[in-house]
């Protein structure tokens, strides 16, 4: 189905370095976000809305995960 082979000469350092790499995409992104596009809809501005916060945990978590694995 899909061939892969190509992959093969690559080093698992590299591969883990880039995948790190696109985890942290929308940790940066996110971090440019206005207040009001974080806040958009909301009622009320709690600090659990905050879309930055989430997505700093999330991401600091599957971080974690796959530098472990």
């Amino acid at each position: 189905m899909f061939n892969f082979d190509w992959l093969s000469g690559i080093d698992l350092s590299v591969a883990k370095t880039f995948i790190l790499c696109a985890f942290l995409a929308p940790l940066i992104f996110s971090l440019f976000l206005k207040k009001e596009y974080i806040y958009q809809g909301a009622v009320d501005v709690k600090p659990w809305r905050n879309l930055k916060i989430w997505i700093m945990i999330l991401t600091i978590f599957m971080i974690g995960i796959y530098s472990y694995f």
